[in-house]
């Protein structure tokens, strides 16, 4: 996203944010899975948690009828996610105390 690439990780995830709860787009397309992903991982790198689960709410909303096996998707790659960076934290947490 060009926002996220000149530093501007903030107005790209408010962005993000509006497409996901605006009243005109309620028709779930597979292009709203990667706009989730994509809005996952700002969440995860902001450390917005809020963000992510008021985001997740927006998805479900959107896509529990038309498609219910991506919102299990999305949840499925944001403990992914999730994980991936508590071993990094972890990992670099135990370098930093050696």
């Amino acid at each position: 996203m060009e926002l996220e690439s000149i530093n501007q990780s903030e107005a790209a995830l408010s962005l993000l944010h509006e497409v996901l709860s605006s009243r005109r787009h309620r028709t779930w397309s597979p292009t709203y899975e990667q706009i989730m992903m994509t809005y996952l991982n700002l969440c995860l790198k902001l450390h917005k948690s809020r963000e992510a689960k008021d985001g997740l709410h927006q998805y479900r909303n959107l896509s529990q009828s038309q498609a219910p096996g991506s919102l299990e998707k999305v949840i499925r790659y944001l403990m992914e996610q999730a994980e991936l960076k508590c071993a990094e934290a972890t990992k670099n947490a135990d370098s930093i105390a050696e």
